[in-house]
């Protein structure tokens, strides 16, 4: 039985996600009077995951990237969970914001480049063959890029019936 439930955890796992769209705990967005950082998505929209002080799953929040969505506070000096769901991407990922820093995240779904030591059949074997990115840049006052930010891919483990952690 143990085999079986190892075999088809991680299925569940992502069956269980993406059917929690409006499930579960909101994000904690920071009042005004509370630190923060700012987030502006361009591009597709992700979801800002929240977890509980054991970092089991709890929720998620949908936030808009379309063109003039506004920027939204998140929680600085803690790891931001986030998820870009989109056609056959399920990517969630992580960085750290830092007090008062403003970041744009992109997220996008595209074809892989190809290896250009690989033979034309070879090639033609991975026409299909996407990837699915998310990029986080930290921008001044203006909206210009300053420094690209490190964004670490995570992958969903059950590590109990009721809690999914991300590593």
């Amino acid at each position: 039985m143990k085999s079986i439930q190892k075999k088809f955890a991680p299925f569940l796992t992502l069956a269980f996600l993406a059917g929690c769209t409006t499930v579960g705990h909101p994000y904690p967005f920071p009042k005004d009077p509370e630190p923060s950082a700012q987030l502006q998505i361009q591009g597709k929209a992700v979801y800002l995951l929240t977890l509980n002080e054991k970092g089991c799953y709890t929720g998620k929040t949908y936030v808009d990237g379309s063109p003039g969505a506004m920027p939204v506070k998140v929680v600085p000096d803690r790891p931001l969970v986030i998820s870009y769901e989109e056609n056959v991407c399920m990517l969630p990922a992580s960085f750290t914001p830092q007090k008062d820093g403003r970041y744009r995240l992109v997220a996008w779904e595209g074809h892989k480049p190809t290896d250009a030591d690989v033979s034309f059949f070879q090639s033609m074997m991975h026409v299909h063959d996407r990837q699915c990115v998310v990029d986080v840049v930290e921008v001044d006052s203006e909206g210009a890029p300053v420094h690209a930010v490190k964004v670490t891919a995570l992958r969903p483990r059950q590590t109990a019936f009721t809690c999914i952690k991300f590593r």
